[in-house]
Order: structure tokens, then sequence, then C-alpha cells
């Protein structure tokens, strides 16, 4: 049997992967690192979908083998990877040496393996905060390996759990900087794509400016608590007609929509609803439209333009009121 230096192998499999730049690609840095070193076919790792499946996320295979990352989402749990999950909670790892070997312990994940080629196969657990929020695999390992690479599962299992945790943090922080902590909806700074006009001129674009009417008589009357959900309400409305992705909260009662690639008449039809979605329901608002099929103006000139029709239509909305 030949033997690896854990040791070494968990030290420079680290020192490998901190050339990356993300946590992502750290990911897959050591993935390449455990295929290479491993001589294996590929390394992976599937993540909880949190509906009752499972899907591949990330994905290292040796050249000439090919890819499964695309036909390995949504991997149902009961049923199917329910057997492995047993298996961890009794020895924290599996060890397949022989696949056909393997058909008697679960037909199942036998035929879902086998059209992969795998014929040796070692996984083990990511655990984070005492919970298994996924699994992580090598295939076809040679059999002089399998026995010393069971020795390296833990060690593999706490910097991949390291590395996730790290990621999800970032992705937290990173969403946190880009999205307002009310609505959830984006903010100001993550509309910084289009103040920097990083969009092609040559493609349509419709911006909707949006000012809430009543908000500090609702404040006023009615208290903050109302008056932030009433914000609320207003978030909601502009997404279901705009989608979230395209709805930015810019200011205490201000929103921006901002679509590119749309045409004119979907842009009315948008408009349209949510003008009739707001003319005699819960929110109130007024907002001014701009739309260009073609445009050499800067993204800041379109949204005065769009600021100004919707002052017009809040001077509307007061005179309705007198």
């Amino acid at each position: 049997m030949e033997k690896i230096n854990h040791e070494e192998f968990i030290t420079e499999m680290i020192r490998f992967a901190s050339s990356a730049e993300s946590p992502s690609r750290i990911i897959n840095q050591i993935l390449q690192y455990i295929c290479d070193n491993l001589h294996s076919d590929r390394a992976y790792i599937f993540e909880d979908n949190l509906d009752g499946t499972y899907s591949n996320t990330y994905e290292y295979c040796q050249e000439g083998v090919p890819a499964e990352i695309d036909n390995l989402q949504n991997v149902p749990y009961e049923g199917m990877l329910d057997t492995w999950f047993v298996e961890y909670e009794k020895s924290h790892n599996i060890m397949i040496y022989d696949m056909e070997e393997y058909r008697n312990t679960s037909d199942a994940l036998y035929h879902l393996l086998k059209p992969q080629g795998i014929r040796t196969l070692v996984t083990g657990p990511i655990e984070i905060n005492g919970r298994y929020i996924g699994f992580y695999g090598v295939d076809n390992p040679p059999a002089k390996y399998m026995d010393n690479i069971s020795m390296l599962i833990n060690m593999m299992e706490f910097v991949i759990s390291m590395m996730i945790r790290l990621r999800d943090y970032s992705n937290e922080l990173e969403k946190s900087a880009i999205h307002d902590p009310l609505t959830g909806c984006k903010n100001r700074t993550a509309l910084s794509w289009a103040y920097d006009n990083h969009f092609d001129a040559s493609q349509s674009i419709g911006i909707v400016m949006c000012d809430l009417n009543g908000l500090k008589r609702m404040n006023d009357t009615k208290g903050h608590l109302a008056g932030d959900q009433y914000i609320c309400d207003a978030a909601q409305i502009l997404c279901e007609c705009f989608g979230s992705e395209n709805v930015y909260r810019i200011g205490g009662d201000e929103f921006a929509v901002v679509l590119t690639k749309i045409s004119k008449e979907d842009m009315s039809h948008r408009c349209t609803r949510l003008r009739d979605l707001t003319a005699n329901g819960s929110v109130s608002l007024s907002f001014g439209v701009e739309f260009c099929e073609h445009h050499n103006a800067s993204f800041e000139t379109l949204l005065k333009y769009a600021d100004t029709k919707m002052y017009e239509d809040k001077k509307r909305y007061y005179d309705t009121l007198q």
C-alpha cells in the first residue's frame, strides 16, 4: 500500500488553495489538489437545497473525464442519499472498494453512480454547527490509496467546511453591502454599475423613479413601525411588477427601477400594472418613467428625466387632495 504523508498533504492543499482570491475559488482549488494528488478522476461537493434534495455545487474533473455537475442537480434525499447519511452517522465516511458489490447495499445509488463510470469512491459529510449541510466525494481513487485516504477524511472535511463557512460569511457581507436591510431590495450602492454607465447604450433601458405618498403622515399618525411596513408593502408591489433584481431603494421613501433590454410594450405593461395595483390599494406612490430604445445620455441624465416626471405625478396627486 502506498503511504500518504497526511500532514504534508493537508499543508500543501491549504498552500495550493490559498493562491485563489475568493472562497469559492479556494474550494475549487482544494478539489483540484485532492483530485490530482490522490490520482482520482473527479472530486466534488454536494450541498443541501433545504427542500429534500441535494445539488452538486462544485466539481473538478481530470482531463478526459466528463463533467457530471449539470446532471446531478436536485438529487433526492429520501430513497437515494439517505443511505449515505445513515452510514455517515455510523462511521463518518464511506469507502466503496467495488461498485458492483455496493449494489447489494443500495441499488438506487448504484444506478446513479455506475453510469458515471465510478468503480471506487470515497465520500464524507460536510458538517457546520453540528448539522450536515452536504457531502464531498472522490471518484475512482486507486485501490492502493483507499485505506490511506480514510485517514484524511476528517482533515479534508474540516478544511472544506471551513471554506464553505467562509464563503457563506463572505456572501452575507456582500449581500448586506448592496441590499437594503428593511425591504431586502437592492440599495443605491448596488446601482453603481448604472451610475458608472456600465451598460450598452445601444440596448434599450427603462427607468422608473418612485416616491411614496403619505409616508410622513403614516409615521406621524400610526408610528414608525407602521411607516416601515408601508415602505415594505410598496417594495413588494414594485418587485411584483418589475422583478426584485431590478428594484433599488435609494432613499427613505424613494425607489428606482432599472431594466435593460426591455421592449417599450413590456415596460408600458409593467407600469400599467403598477398604476392599477396602487390606484385604490393600501399603498400610494407617485412615479415617473423614462424609456429609451437607444441613447447617448448618461444614466444620471436619464434618471433626472424620470425624476422630473415623478414630481409631476406627485403634484397631480396632491392636487387631487385639495
